[in-house]
């Protein structure tokens, strides 16, 4: 099972006005940079929408070591108690992210623009063994017996090869073909965004914009082989519609909210082949040609944004996002369905913007130059299939 299954990309925007239907004037040009730190990930929101460590535990008995080995069984011995031990996977994970974002006004109500982002990821992975085997408690009870053949077994038990932590990662990498499970270090672009955003309604006061778009598959994608990496893409092409709309109360007040609906088109992958739900390890010869379609996804983000003064503005964001399951087709139907097991996303965030601006104090020839410089808090609260994280933000967005 990937550590990090789920992750969720992060981007650079590139729209700067507060009202949230406005482009840019024709003619005009948007350069903007954000660089995103998150926290220390060591925690997923699951299924369930509780907390689980970010790293797996398992335990290993005689049925998971004869799935892993295709090992063997000792007669007289029940496989569920006959345990080799129990095990977990310390893990943490940390991004860094810098995007750049490009804009310019076609017309006064059509703009172009495009948002790319390069990533850093660092994830550090140990496996810890927390409970040792059952080797000699299982030999005791069928010493009872006097019979020979109960003996030598409580024998064999004494003289197997203990499952330590080495040992366990002997078998993800010689037998099943896996990197060792340790520290990962990766850099490398994500998936590139570009669409047109378009006026359609200006009341002044409230308006409405809508803007189709392409997610363009240029990131690096998750390596079958490597169980702790991360993708900075999904390998295949997107495609979007979004609305905003907002409403203008005072020079003070104004609200803004966004929807925007994601299709995820097919594509086809090689991947391992797993022989279980709930244990998805797969050796490296046992990988097939799957079609894959990932979930769509819905995100809305609502927000309000206050006004101290033309400099100074405080932005409190909530975003809402739901991915829904995927789907996989292969000639391998058992696996088909273990992979699209548990495969949709839930998450809820909040975010609050501090930005200084100087578009409002340059409109009145108050300044030479018109940007704006935002600092985001960003805190996802709950969710199913996310990881439990918050990031620090801060871009920066000239006009030209």
């Amino acid at each position: 099972m990937k550590l990090l299954a789920g992750l969720l990309l992060l981007t650079v925007a590139t729209s700067i006005q507060a009202q949230a239907w406005k482009v840019l004037p024709k003619g005009v040009r948007i350069v903007g940079y954000r660089n995103v730190t998150t926290n220390k990930i060591t925690a997923n929101f699951n299924e369930f929408g509780g907390e689980s460590p970010l790293g797996a535990q398992f335990r290993v008995d005689m049925n998971t070591f004869n799935q892993m080995t295709g090992g063997f069984d000792i007669p007289g011995v029940d496989p569920n108690q006959l345990v080799l031990g129990e095990y977990k996977v310390d893990a943490e994970a940390q991004m860094n992210v810098h995007g750049t974002g490009f804009g310019w006004g076609l017309t006064d109500r059509v703009m172009f623009y495009a948002e790319l982002a390069f990533y850093k990821a660092n994830v550090k992975a140990k496996i810890k063994r927390t409970e040792g085997n059952t080797y000699e408690d299982i030999a005791r009870q069928l010493e009872q017996d006097p019979s020979l053949s109960q003996q030598a077994i409580a024998n064999i038990l004494r003289n197997m090869v203990d499952a330590n932590e080495r040992n366990l990662q002997s078998v993800i990498t010689n037998y099943y073909g896996y990197k060792p499970i340790g520290n990962w270090h990766g850099t490398g672009y994500g998936d590139m965004e570009t669409g047109f955003m378009t006026k359609v309604i200006d009341k002044g006061v409230w308006g409405l914009m809508i803007y189709p778009g392409v997610v363009l598959p240029t990131g690096y994608q998750d390596d079958p082989d490597i169980l702790q990496d991360v993708g900075f893409g999904d390998g295949q092409f997107d495609l979007f519609a979004e609305a905003a709309s907002g409403y203008v109360f005072n020079d003070k007040l104004s609200f803004g909210t966004t929807l925007r609906y994601t299709y995820q088109a097919p594509t086809t992958k090689k991947l391992r082949i797993p022989g279980d739900r709930d244990f998805t390890l797969a050796k490296m010869n046992e990988k097939g040609s799957f079609d894959v379609k990932y979930g769509d996804k819905i995100n809305w983000m609502i927000n309000s944004t206050y006004a101290v003064n033309d400099w100074l503005s405080f932005t409190p964001v909530y975003r809402f996002m739901y991915q829904m399951p995927s789907n996989y087709q292969s000639k391998h139907s058992d696996a088909n369905k273990y992979l699209a097991y548990n495969s949709d996303k839930l998450e809820h965030q909040v975010q609050l913007t501090t930005s200084i601006s100087s578009i409002t104090p340059f409109l009145k020839k108050e300044f030479l130059l018109p940007a704006t410089i935002n600092v985001n808090l960003v805190k996802t609260l709950s969710g199913m299939n996310v990881p439990n994280q918050s990031r620090f933000e801060i871009e920066f967005r000239m006009l030209f």
